[in-house]
Formats: structure tokens, C-alpha cells, sequence
């Protein structure tokens, strides 16, 4: 009788593991990664402005420089929906409805005796002036501070350093010469009532403060301001000089690793073998991944991981062949460990070769080890071929929302053609740092100009090792936009760029330190996957925000509001004592001013503020 069970059983099992081999394994365990990217329905305040914080931006249309500060005017009030009137430098114009007067300018040729009066007379009264490029002929000089001048300049000052505090991460490092190094008035002798907020290497005033009247002049003794790395610098430094000023802050952290799911390498590299003694499959399996689960249970990430299909340098779909069982399974392992532990799988590629043509100027092939493409067929082919190993792999409800280019390069002809074969495609992320000259795809924040319904949400920072300047970039990045992306590669360690000579235990030690430090200085961050960035943009995208102090009350009205978003506000000599609904924390003391985060969760809302 005891046989029979037993055979019965055996029996059993035998036809399971038949069936088993029989039926795909994935249509049972798939995984669902399916995201809706709907606009909630819009309202709009109810309230009504008298007076609304309003700044008046004088700019040089002659002037090179003036531009490209205005530029990055232009990316930061369009971000942090600041209501602005821009004037060409000899344009006369009133001054009564303006709170703040910015000079984006390094030159005041036809500027007017007139407005000159005007303005003055403003400041004394109470309100702002900010200049953002140093020159010895800005007829406010005197007014600003600067006491006796010489009109010598350095060819250029280094460095930047802080002795007031700014805002969180800002003034908390010194970038290298590298990083900062501009023109500066380095023969000057200021007024004793100067507040100076930073010097430069040379210990020469980069930035000051001076109250006139009733009101205050922010001096900016350098040109750094046309520069794109010098952003965060920029909009707190605005902020700084307003009464009150009110900015979306994305509040969250992502982390991607390009080139994972990927084939391992194969065999064994001189590097790990020193290390561990053990081939770079059993170091990526057994020691990498460990240890990158490890830090993201530690300081709080979500994986976003970008899939190669194989590291071919196939650009001719007749030649796209079935990869081999070795790579699928790798494939398979890293794409279900990335799930298992909450992350989102996105596009990297079919192979390592960023989609550019034949005749590119920009791009070395040769240098970087690239093929260029041959034909918009070939890379359908490609992005075929992904889609349908995901599909075989993870199953038909892995949706591909979000795209980085290869080396982060790339050209628009080639990412239009992307979107042609990724119908799902929203997000591409490249770099906010970098050279159009080498081929990078550099990128603002927000919708792609040339791609409708795909947006650009770029990283700034990447690698494992610990770098000042990174600190430096990421900072600024946070300072305007509140969010941080970093990427990394699991080749990294291998890579003798990229690893720095170090071994994977220094690395790993370093970039646990660039994690830490921002976590300690914004450990309000939030992790969040590629795709959930995107959306939390487009909650924020048509936004107008309208505010006015009234007494002690500061009125917030949101235009096209969605849903509860969350802002940075800098208030001068008040505190936040409530709110007529939504959170608020304090987070930061700068001179006469607090940085809140609040949460803005209605389109009408008020704050309360007090002594």
C-alpha cells in the first residue's frame, strides 16, 4: 500500500517536471511594470492679487555675456514659475509694480539717467537690487559698496568659498579651479557695512551683501553666472536677495545603473583576481550585487536599471542574431534581482552603440570603440530585438518608459526615431553636464523640443569614486530643481577610466561617502524610480504660481494645480507659524532668512508668519 503512494507521487512529480519544460515559465511568474502617466484634472486660485511679487530682469541684447546669463535665468524662473519682465538695458520703463530689480548685464552702455533715479529711489525704500556679472562701469558701484576701484581685473579668479551660509550642500564645498574660475575685480577696497558671503582662492570678495535705506543690494564681483554649473549658486542667490521666494522642489533621489540588466564579462580581470580571487562572473554575481542591495536598504535607493542586450557591435539588422543562453541567463538573474528589490528596468540598447549615423562630426567612433549605424531599419531592428527579449524574458506587461543613451550620446534625428519604436517611451535621460561638441546629448529639464510627449530628466553626477566637483554639480542641480540622479556601471570597478585605480572596496567606500553626505544634508529626499520622476514633473509642468504678502500673511495661489506638489520657501525675518492647509518644515537658516519645505496640497493657501 506504503508503494503505491509513493509511486503515485513519484508519478506526480515526474509529469510536473514534463509540463513544466512545456509551458514558458515567464507567462507564470511575469512581472508588471505598467505606469499611467495622466494629468489629474486642473483648478485654478480663486484669489485675488493687488500687488504680486513681480521682478523687472534688465539684460544686454549686444552683449554675449548678458545672454547666457539670461539663459540660465530663463531655465530657473521657468522651473520655479517666478513672474518676470525682461528689458533690454536702455529701455525705460515703470518701476512701481517690480519688488526686485535683477542686472543681468556686463555692460550699461545706454542705460538711462532716468531709470538709474528710479531704481534708487526703490532700494532705499525697501527693495532689492541684484547684479549678476561684475564690471568697474556699473554706475551702481558706490551704491553697492565698493569703496575705492581699480579697473584691473584677474585673467581669472579660482575657486569659490563660502563664509555665510546660502543653502544646504551650496556653501558647504570648495570646487576646484577646474570647476570655477572667471574674471574678477581684484583691486577694490569696500565699504565697512559689506557683508561678503564668499571669496574666492585668491581671497578676493566674490559675492556681497549691503543694506541702503530700507532696502539691499546683492553684489555679484565675477562673471561666473553665464555658466550652467553655477546654477544653484544662482537661484539662491536671487532667493536670497528677495523678500520672499517661493520655488517646486522635486524633493527625491534616483539612482541608475546603465548597462544593467548586461552580459557579464567573461573570464577573469587582474583587477578582481587581486581582490578577491575569483572570476569577474563569481565577483559581479556573488560581491557587486551583494553589495549594491546592501546600500540600497542602507541609504534608503530604488535601483533604476537600463538593459543591453549583448556588447556586439551589430548595426545591420541582417546580422541580428539570437544571443547566446550564457547572456540570456545573465539577463534574466540581474532583471529579476532589480524587480525583486523594487526597481524599474528601462532602455540602454540592443548593443553599446549610441544612435548616430554615418558622417557625425562629433562623435569619435574610432576613439570610443563605436559603429555608427547604418539606416533608421537597422536601429528598429534593434529596438525590435529588446522589446522582444524583455517580453520573453519578464513577460508582455514590462512596459519601457525611459531611455539613456550610450556614453549619453546621442542626436535628435536618432531619439525621434527611438520614440517611433518605443510607443511607450517618456522619459530620456541623459546628462545636464556636458560638451555638445564631443556628441554628448546635454539636456534642460522638461519637455524634449523636438520630441512631443517625451521628456527630458537629466543626472547629474555619476561614478563610484568621491569627487568634490561632483558634490559641486549635484548641489547646484538640487539647489534649483530638487532632485538628485546619480548612474553608475557595473564595469566601473573594471574600467580604467572610470575605476581610478582603485580597488572595488575603495570605490565602494567612496561612493557609500558621496550617498551619506547627501543624505545628510537632504535627508528629506525621496527615492523614487525614473518613471515616478517624470510623473511628479508633469504634476508641476503648466504650473503658474502667484503670491503676495499681506501683513502677515503670505498668499499662495496656484494656477493649472493638479495635485499637492512640494516648493522651497525663503522668507526674510519671519518665521512660519501655520498654514491654512498643507505641511511645512524648516530646513535651513541663512542670515536674516529661513528656508522652508512645504507641501502644497490645495490651489488656494495661505501661510501665516510671525516674529
Amino acid at each position: 500500500m506504503k508503494f503505491r503512494y509513493f509511486f503515485i507521487i513519484i508519478l506526480g512529480i515526474g509529469i510536473f517536471l514534463q509540463f513544466s519544460r512545456m509551458i514558458r515559465k515567464e507567462d507564470y511568474f511575469a512581472i508588471k511594470q505598467e505606469f499611467t502617466f495622466e494629468k489629474a484634472p486642473a483648478k485654478n486660485t480663486t484669489y485675488t492679487f493687488t500687488n504680486p511679487q513681480k521682478i523687472l530682469v534688465y539684460y544686454n541684447k549686444n552683449s554675449e555675456q548678458s545672454k547666457r546669463i539670461l539663459k540660465n535665468l530663463y531655465e530657473i524662473f521657468k522651473f520655479a514659475k517666478i513672474n518676470y519682465t525682461l528689458k533690454d538695458i536702455g529701455e525705460v520703463t515703470p518701476t512701481k509694480e517690480y519688488s526686485t530689480f535683477i542686472f543681468a548685464t556686463d555692460t550699461y552702455i545706454g542705460f538711462t539717467r532716468e531709470m538709474f533715479d528710479s531704481i534708487t529711489k526703490e532700494v532705499n525704500e525697501g527693495k532689492s537690487l541684484i547684479f549678476l556679472n561684475m564690471t568697474p562701469y556699473n554706475p551702481f558701484n558706490p551704491m553697492a559698496g565698493i569703496k575705492n576701484l581699480s579697473d584691473s581685473t584677474l585673467d581669472a579668479s579660482s575657486g569659490i568659498k563660502f563664509n555665510e551660509k546660502l543653502f544646504p550642500g551650496i556653501d558647504s564645498y570648495e570646487p576646484s579651479a577646474i570647476m570655477v574660475s572667471h574674471p574678477a575685480m581684484n583691486k577694490l577696497e569696500l565699504e565697512k557695512d559689506v557683508k561678503v558671503f564668499a571669496k574666492s582662492g585668491e581671497n578676493i570678495p566674490l559675492l556681497w551683501e549691503r543694506k541702503i535705506g530700507q532696502g539691499r543690494i546683492l553684489y555679484s564681483n565675477v562673471s561666473f553666472f553665464a555658466d550652467k554649473i553655477m546654477r544653484g549658486v544662482l537661484n539662491q542667490w536671487i532667493a536670497y536677495g528677495n523678500e520672499w521666494y517661493i520655488s517646486p522642489f522635486l524633493n527625491t533621489k534616483l539612482m541608475h545603473i546603465d548597462d544593467f540588466p548586461a552580459p557579464i564579462p567573461r573570464g577573469e580581470n587582474k583587477v578582481i583576481q587581486k581582490e578577491y580571487k575569483m572570476s569577474t562572473r563569481d565577483f559581479y554575481r556573488n560581491v557587486w550585487w551583494k553589495d549594491m542591495v546592501d546600500i540600497s536598504k542602507k541609504y534608503n535607493l530604488v535601483y533604476s536599471g537600463f538593459i543591453i542586450i549583448d556588447y556586439n557591435n551589430i548595426v545591420e539588422k541582417e546580422k541580428m542574431k539570437r544571443i547566446s543562453d550564457l547572456n540570456l541567463k545573465d539577463l534574466t538573474l540581474e532583471g529579476r534581482e532589480l524587480f525583486m528589490h523594487g526597481g524599474e528596468l528601462a532602455i540602454h540598447g540592443y548593443n553599446h552603440n549610441p544612435i548616430v549615423f554615418d558622417g557625425n562630426k562629433q562623435v569619435d567612433f574610432k576613439k570610443l570603440g563605436y559603429i555608427p549605424w547604418r539606416s533608421e531599419s537597422d536601429v528598429a531592428a534593434g529596438a525590435r530585438e529588446v522589446k522582444s527579449y524583455v517580453k520573453e524574458l519578464f513577460g508582455s506587461k514590462v512596459k519601457l518608459y525611459t531611455y539613456v543613451a550610450p556614453s549619453n550620446i546621442g542626436i535628435d534625428e536618432g531619439m525621434k526615431i527611438l520614440k517611433k519604436n518605443y510607443p511607450d517611451l517618456k522619459t530620456i535621460s541623459t546628462v545636464f553636464y556636458g560638451y555638445l561638441e564631443e556628441g554628448a546629448y546635454v539636456q534642460e529639464i522638461g519637455a524634449n523640443p523636438q520630441i512631443p510627449g517625451v521628456y527630458n530628466m537629466p543626472r547629474f553626477s555619476s561614478g563610484f569614486f568621491y569627487s568634490t566637483d561632483e558634490m559641486w554639480n549635484l548641489f547646484n542641480a538640487l539647489a534649483v530643481y530638487g532632485y538628485w540622479t546619480h548612474f553608475v556601471h557595473p564595469d566601473d570597478v573594471i574600467a580604467e577610466d572610470r575605476g581610478k585605480d582603485k580597488t572595488w572596496r575603495q570605490l565602494k567606500a567612496e561612493f557609500e561617502r558621496t550617498i551619506g553626505e547627501v543624505n545628510k544634508i537632504f535627508p528629506y529626499l525621496k527615492p523614487m524610480k525614473a518613471s515616478d520622476l517624470t510623473k511628479l514633473y508633469m504634476n508641476i509642468e503648466d504650473l503658474k504660481i502667484k503670491s503676495e504678502k499681506v501683513n502677515n500673511e503670505l498668499r499662495i495661489g496656484s494656477i493649472n494645480f493638479r495635485k499637492p506638489y512640494e516648493a522651497t520657501i525663503r522668507i526674510r525675518n519671519k518665521k512660519i507659524k501655520s498654514m491654512s492647509s498643507g505641511t511645512f518644515k524648516e530646513i535651513y537658516t541663512s542670515g536674516e532668512t529661513k528656508v522652508y519645505l512645504v507641501n502644497i496640497d490645495k490651489e488656494n493657501v495661505t501661510i501665516f508668519l510671525g516674529d
